[in-house]
């Protein structure tokens, strides 16, 4: 199917001024599911069928077992060890028109090795037998996920054999990998937030071209240690009970950031004032 792919660039006017010139790119690809060629900023040319002749579809075993214990749906999904599941031989296998064999699947079109829009490749994958680990709660027959005493759960499943130290310590990195994430794009919405309140500044700037860089450099550098230090005490308050020295280096970390520019700026005032001293000695 064709593919609309838009790329924005945006220009900087004197003044102050922005211009976004958006370009647009179409390309063709596969795809499991329709796209709306009419919603395409050119249509004309890049026509996409409007409804798939074959869609895909999954099917689940209606009774998956772990030992003696049924695994719900929510426990199978999970199982993702997929692998290509061969076609029967063409000779003995009835096909629809315009359906021909095509490596592991199936084919329709008119040529595989020259696609045209409308072609459809249809290829079938299973999930084998296969040994799982599970930490969860044995009840009535079934596994299902232990439910805590603060009301949260445990429900860790993972492909292979392993031992319960291990699939605990696989959760917490997990855990923290998610929460370094989430910390990311915190620090990240912030400096957006303190650039947009800076912003203004690079506008006036922009009179001057070469002024509105400088300013942009100037608000973006203020805008990240903002960011970063308003983060880091966020955190730090978060952990003062539960972890009181991880917060105490989050605040000194953020005090020393903030002092940075005072220990600059008082260096600075140091340097110049020394300089009629120097001047003097030369003249004489």
């Amino acid at each position: 199917q064709w593919a609309e792919k838009k790329t924005k660039k945006s220009v900087k006017k004197t003044g102050g001024s922005k211009t976004t010139i958006t370009t647009y790119s179409y390309n063709k690809k596969w795809s499991p599911v329709v796209i709306n060629s009419d919603k395409f900023q050119e249509s004309y040319g890049h026509d996409n069928p409007d409804v798939m002749k074959y869609e895909s579809s999954t099917w689940t075993a209606a009774k998956v077992t772990l030992g003696a214990f049924n695994l719900p749906s929510s426990e199978v999904s999970r199982i993702n060890t997929w692998t290509n599941k061969p076609v029967p031989d063409s000779n003995n296998t009835a096909l629809p028109s315009g359906v021909k064999p095509y490596g592991t699947g199936y084919y329709f079109g008119e040529n595989p090795s020259s696609p045209q829009v409308g072609d459809i490749k249809i290829t079938y994958s299973v999930v084998l037998p296969t040994d799982i680990t599970v930490v969860a709660q044995q009840k009535e027959g079934i596994i299902a996920p232990f439910v805590t005493k603060n009301g949260g759960s445990i429900d860790l499943l993972k492909t292979g054999v392993y031992g319960k130290d291990f699939m605990f310590d696989a959760a917490k990195n997990e855990n923290k990998a998610a929460t370094w994430l989430i910390r990311i794009i915190g620090i990240c919405v912030m400096y957006c937030g303190v650039s947009m309140v800076l912003d203004p500044i690079v506008v006036l700037s922009d009179v001057l071209p070469f002024l509105g860089n400088i300013a942009e450099i100037g608000v973006s550098l203020i805008s990240w240690v903002v960011a970063i230090i308003t983060s880091f005490v966020v955190i730090a308050v978060a952990w003062v009970f539960y972890r009181p020295i991880v917060a105490i280096v989050l605040f000194a970390v953020s005090g020393a950031v903030l002092a940075v520019p005072f220990f600059l700026k008082k260096k600075g005032s140091k340097s110049v004032s020394g300089e009629p001293t120097e001047s003097t000695e030369l003249l004489v």
